[in-house]
């Protein structure tokens, strides 16, 4: 057989995981990537998918295991693309990301690694998640809610009466049980009208212990029913139901258009000493132990005495702004989202704090704008999207001479690429901290600061 053709076993030896979590070996000078397999190992695998420069190999036999590895807890693992890096221990979880964040500095953004501190981990790194999206399916002619498999939109685990997510906080997981046996009971009236339920999101408030449960169909899509919605209310100790209505099945990303069918529409959670109202399409950070962290983290980074005039790009429902404004002379939140705006000009009120304010708009237009004007902070936040700033906004952020910068990023690609070119005009890396936030799995959350080089 020629080397390197599909179905080819090949013998490796793991000496590292790439930024998916997959191991990486190397066979006559071809890097192999292969998931679930872990640093140290000595494997047997069989070769997937041949491509240019690397190969894609599945684990067929674990002929000898590295140092980090671990025993899975979840029966579903590797079936399920809910994580990726459960077979290794949580203390080689934490090297391996903490790692990503310098390599990524390195080689993408030409910084200095070690600005790089350990990633901040979990007591316990398990059953952290407060936000669950669930696809629908059929098996046996029953109804299941399940996560597709990696890299498919095939349902790859599915629920059932045994059903236990490992990363799912306790009481989502009992909510999915409940939601499942109510989609059986009423699925001729749910699911078999064109346009009808095609994903459920479930949200828990953990400083309150309130829930919602989002309901996404077709935008044309009416539940015929109150009763209905209240049966699934009444069956599990649920705060509000919400629809989320879609162009069509699929779009389920798009989708902001939403209805209360039952309850205020909204959760209302703690954190630390602050209240936050969440609406069915604002973003929320999943794990409510680590977002304290990373925010308390960011407060110390940004130093504030009460004078600052401070701008938080991409706020969301105001989190971060809100953290900040009780120890700044103003905070201005920018953000796209109009729902995400409303929630946090709310959750300003609801803190009673008047410091704060809140625009909507496209931060890439927002931000140059109101920094070309005759407003320049002291501070300026920014955690945008998993892409990353857009390079207009970083030149004009550069050139009005911002003191100092902390950026939040879930992507060490993106966030080292911008860092890279803030470094380049005049700005130096101050500290940067990973913090976990979403363990047993390859995703990293970093916070960084940037200070301004005097000339």
């Amino acid at each position: 057989m020629t080397p390197g053709q599909p179905g080819e076993q090949l013998i490796l030896e793991i000496e590292g995981l790439n930024h998916r979590g997959e191991g990486i070996g190397r066979h006559r000078g071809q890097v192999v990537f292969v998931p679930l397999a872990a640093p140290g190992d000595r494997i047997r695998a069989t070769v997937t998918e041949v491509k240019k420069k690397y190969l894609r190999a599945g684990l067929a036999e674990l002929l000898e295991s590295g140092t980090g590895r671990a025993v899975p807890r979840c029966p579903a693992f590797g079936r399920c693309g809910g994580c990726h890096i459960q077979h290794l221990d949580y203390a080689h979880q934490l090297q391996y990301k903490t790692g990503l964040v310098r390599n990524a500095f390195a080689r993408i953004g030409g910084l200095d690694g070690t600005a790089v501190l350990s990633m901040l981990g979990m007591d316990d790194p398990w059953h952290y998640r407060n936000k669950v999206r669930l696809h629908i399916g059929c098996r046996e002619g029953k109804v299941v809610l399940g996560f597709f498999a990696p890299s498919s939109h095939v349902l790859g685990r599915l629920t059932g009466e045994s059903f236990a997510c490992r990363l799912l906080d306790e009481d989502l997981n009992r909510l999915v049980r409940v939601v499942e046996h109510w989609l059986n009971q009423n699925r001729n009236r749910l699911l078999a009208d064109k346009g009808g339920i095609s994903e459920i999101t479930l949200r828990k408030a953990a400083g309150t212990g309130e829930t919602m449960v989002v309901l996404t169909t077709a935008k044309d899509f009416r539940f015929r029913t109150e009763k209905m919605i209240g049966e699934l209310a009444a069956s599990g100790r649920i705060t509000t139901v919400v629809q989320q209505m879609a162009e069509s099945a699929g779009r389920e990303e798009d989708a902001e258009q939403t209805e209360i069918l039952y309850g205020p529409g909204y959760l209302t959670d703690r954190l630390d000493d602050l209240v936050f109202r969440l609406s069915a399409t604002s973003f929320y950070q999943v794990n409510p132990a680590q977002t304290r962290v990373l925010y308390r983290l960011v407060r110390a980074y940004a130093g504030l005495t009460g004078r600052e005039q401070v701008v938080d790009a991409f706020c969301g429902v105001g989190t971060i702004a809100l953290y900040l404004a009780r120890r700044a002379g103003h905070v201005l939140g920018l953000e796209l989202s109009p729902a995400a705006v409303a929630d946090a000009q709310r959750n300003a009120r609801l803190n009673k704090i008047t410091n704060a304010t809140f625009e909507q708009g496209a931060v890439e237009k927002s931000l140059p704008r109101l920094l070309k004007g005759s407003h320049r902070p002291d501070l300026v936040v920014l955690d945008p999207p998993r892409r990353g700033c857009h390079r207009g906004m970083l030149d004009v952020l550069a050139g009005r001479a911002v003191p100092r910068v902390i950026y939040v990023s879930c992507d060490p690609a993106t966030l080292a690429r911008d860092l890279g070119y803030l470094a380049g005009h005049g700005y130096r890396l101050v500290e940067a901290r990973p913090v976990d936030m979403f363990p047993q799995t390859s995703h990293v959350e970093c916070a960084v600061l940037m200070s301004r080089v005097e000339k």
